[in-house]
């Protein structure tokens, strides 16, 4: 492979990491409104169920665009493990700051 084809690549990759970052930085801010609506109304910051929806739609949408249906479970679950983290952070800081 030619050393410019190679930095054609890389450079697409780039792109579409700048494009990924954006979209995650606009996903966790939905996940923060989501912790908060979940500390104001006592729900718990995990769903087992609303997860295993989640991983049965993101193998279906992997499997559509022809991406190992695992690798995006995979990487979903380190998401929602972030998210699932920030919302007990959320919780406990709600519960602290509404003590009576």
């Amino acid at each position: 492979m030619e050393v410019h084809r190679l930095d054609e690549l890389r450079q697409a990759i780039d792109q579409i990491d700048r494009e990924m970052i954006s979209l995650l930085a606009k996903r966790f801010q939905l996940t923060e409104e989501v912790g908060m609506y979940k500390a104001v109304n006592q729900l718990s910051a995990q769903d087992p169920s609303r997860e295993a929806n989640q991983f049965d739609k993101i193998k279906t949408l992997a499997s559509s665009q022809e991406l190992n249906p695992e690798y995006a479970a995979s990487i979903y679950r380190c998401l929602m493990d972030v998210v699932i983290s920030r919302h007990k952070e959320i919780e406990q800081r709600y519960v602290q700051n509404n003590r009576i």
